[in-house]
């Protein structure tokens, strides 16, 4: 039997944030500690990050009531730490908007010269690891198709359900590729791996 939660649309939860940067001397700063103070306000404001929620949700999700949690939500709403980022509807049909933080990260700086360099620094982390995540997307599914074993019917493949029953070599292929782990996880470590020893080399 269909509810009504099935039958009506919602749109999307998902966060779309970005890096939100603070210098500690500016009045913003100020308002967003004096936002930040309240314990319960800090628990509503940290299960967000952990997943987009409804006010009802998140009066589940800290232990209070929906009208206190609409309270704290306002506030940091107001301070733009969390914003809509979509809505979903109850059984009874009702809207309810969906919240999400409005940035992350969030960074408080100490110094002003420095935010240049912070926001450059951060830009760049962000866009290397979207590089290594198309990049181990990009092996996943090279080594599935030279590697996936012949006469599998199905497009979707499980690795665990594959094992060495062909040649010495290319069974050893097979169990290194399926069952010794996800290909485009272990490029995506070794390449974080790689990267941060080169860091530190270059340091010293």
């Amino acid at each position: 039997m269909s509810t009504l939660t099935n039958i009506l649309p919602s749109k999307s939860a998902t966060a779309d944030t970005s890096l939100r940067i603070v210098d500690v001397d500016d009045d913003e700063a100020d308002e967003l500690f004096d936002v930040l103070s309240s314990e319960t306000r800090r628990n509503v404001y940290r299960s967000l990050f952990e997943e987009p929620a409804t006010a009802s949700e998140l009066a589940t999700s800290v232990d209070t009531s929906v009208q206190n949690v609409s309270h704290h939500v306002s506030v940091l709403e107001s301070a733009t730490l969390i914003e809509p980022v979509g809505q979903r509807y109850s059984e009874k049909g009702n809207e309810m908007v969906v919240y999400g933080p409005a940035s992350d990260p969030l960074v408080f700086v100490g110094e002003e010269e420095t935010r240049p360099q912070l926001e450059q620094s951060l830009s760049e982390v962000v866009a290397g690891l979207a590089v290594l995540g198309a990049g181990a997307l990009f092996v996943q599914w090279g080594v599935y198709s030279l590697f996936s074993p012949a006469g599998t019917n199905s497009t979707g493949i499980d690795p665990a359900s594959h094992t060495s029953t062909v040649g010495e070599t290319q069974g050893l292929l097979t169990w290194l590729v399926f069952d010794a782990g996800e290909p485009g996880i272990i490029f995506f470590f070794g390449a974080l791996l790689v990267a941060g020893l080169a860091s530190l080399a270059l340091r010293r």
